[in-house]
This record gives structure tokens, C-alpha cells and sequence, in this order.
């Protein structure tokens, strides 16, 4: 796999993740890579239009091996670790397999809940006399 087809594939397989994950996640008040972000006063991400969510990154640090087929069904594609296949299927063929780190992050706000009452700080007592 030439540089060019590497890079495609490895964007394309991250813009297909992050799709993916937002259309599964949506229900379960997760967003990921939100829009409108904006920086707080100690250079946190808040995600301002929906109540001032936190925003983190995940980051992901891989080993990535390209493989490049020749064969009956040729193809190739990018294997996460030895256990994930992204991209066409090989059958009956010679393969040169190179590994590559790649390291991305993707934003996202978490679901939230409503902070228990035993942990919400407690307004101090007046004594009125």
C-alpha cells in the first residue's frame, strides 16, 4: 500500500468510527466530536449548548499494519493489533505487511446525571437571633 492509499484509508476508517459512534451513542446523551466548543478560564473544553458539558479527549496511540495483497481477490487494508480488519478481504495471496503508529484524538462529551444530594456542598446555616 502506497502512502497515499495509507492515509486515505486510515482517515476514512477514523471518519467512518466517529459516524458510527455518533449515531449509536446519540440515545445515551453521548457526543462525539461536538461542535461549538468552546475554552474555559483553566483551558478546559466546554460544550456550552448543552449545559456546560465537559469535553475530553480520547486518546488513541496504535499499532497499525498495512497490508498490501496480491492474489485471486487481491486487496488490502489497515489491522488494528492483529484483531481488527478494516478494509477489503485477502484470499490465496502474498502479503507484505508494514506497521505504523498512529496516534489521534477524539473529542467527546459524555452523558451526565444529576449530582447525588450527599455529595452537593451544603449551604452554610445562619444563626439569626
Amino acid at each position: 500500500m502506497d502512502l497515499k492509499d495509507y492515509i486515505k484509508n486510515t482517515i476514512s476508517a477514523i471518519s467512518e468510527a466517529i459516524r458510527e459512534s455518533q449515531q449509536e451513542l446519540a440515545d445515551k446523551g453521548v457526543i462525539v466530536n461536538p461542535e461549538k466548543v468552546e475554552i474555559g478560564k483553566n483551558g478546559e473544553k466546554l460544550l456550552r449548548s448543552d449545559g456546560w458539558r465537559y469535553v475530553q479527549n480520547l486518546e488513541f496511540d496504535i499499532l497499525v499494519s498495512a497490508e498490501d495483497g496480491s492474489g485471486s481477490t487481491g486487496g488490502g487494508g489497515l489491522k488494528v493489533a492483529g484483531l481488527l480488519n478494516i478494509g477489503a478481504e485477502l484470499k490465496e495471496s502474498t502479503n507484505q505487511q508494514q506497521a505504523n503508529k498512529i496516534k489521534f484524538a477524539i473529542p467527546v462529551a459524555f452523558a451526565t446525571s444529576e449530582t447525588p444530594r450527599e455529595y452537593k456542598k451544603k449551604k452554610p446555616v445562619m444563626n439569626v437571633r
